[in-house]
């Protein structure tokens, strides 16, 4: 279930980056900082803790107001010999207020979650969940070709139960869930009709 679910999401980003070279589309490739939550039962490194982000996003302008797309983002936090991370897909829709020639835009959507957590030096956990991602951010160009955008985007998924080892029965972490406020400088490719 897990290769079909990234199978259809990899269709889809390219799906809308190739109808957006058609025109009216975007592209945004950003990277910034951001502050993860790790909540969860029997767990270690559970807490808030800093960390780095990247992320890409392609929409389509679908009216006066609206573009339909999709976001990948990383957060990731290493600390000595333990890493977290996590990986979010989302299917977003980006409302503009004052139309898609004025800067500011609000979005969101259902995301697909995966996180990544190290046991030892050599062995990592990865388990998967559903959650939900918005943002906010502020075209400083939007009719030239090549903009920068700044932008705030907050998502929170749900993971559950992880067993190490793997069908074990035995719990690394109980309930986990986990949300990330990233605040990051993205380059957005205006591709016009």
């Amino acid at each position: 279930m897990k290769q079909t679910a990234l199978l259809a999401i990899g269709i889809f980003l390219a799906g809308a980056e190739a109808h957006a070279q058609e025109g009216g589309g975007i592209a945004t490739f950003g990277g910034g900082t951001g502050s993860g939550t790790i909540m969860c039962r029997a767990c270690t490194h559970a807490g808030n803790m800093g960390g780095s982000t990247m992320s890409a996003q392609f929409a389509e302008q679908v009216s006066e107001h609206v573009r339909v797309g999709a976001a990948a983002d990383w957060w990731w936090h290493e600390r000595d010999t333990w890493e977290r991370g996590v990986w979010d897909v989302t299917v977003a829709v980006f409302y503009y207020p004052g139309t898609l020639r004025r800067g500011f835009f609000v979005g969101g959507g259902p995301t697909y979650s995966l996180i990544l957590a190290t046991v030892t030096d050599s062995t990592a956990l990865q388990r998967h969940g559903w959650g939900l991602a918005t943002e906010m951010g502020y075209d400083l160009s939007p009719s030239s070709s090549v903009s920068l955008t700044p932008f705030l985007r907050y998502s929170y998924a749900w993971v559950g139960d992880i067993y190490y080892p793997v069908g074990s029965g035995i719990p690394f972490a109980r309930g986990w869930k986990h949300e990330v406020l990233s605040l990051g400088l993205g380059v957005t490719l205006h591709i016009r009709r």
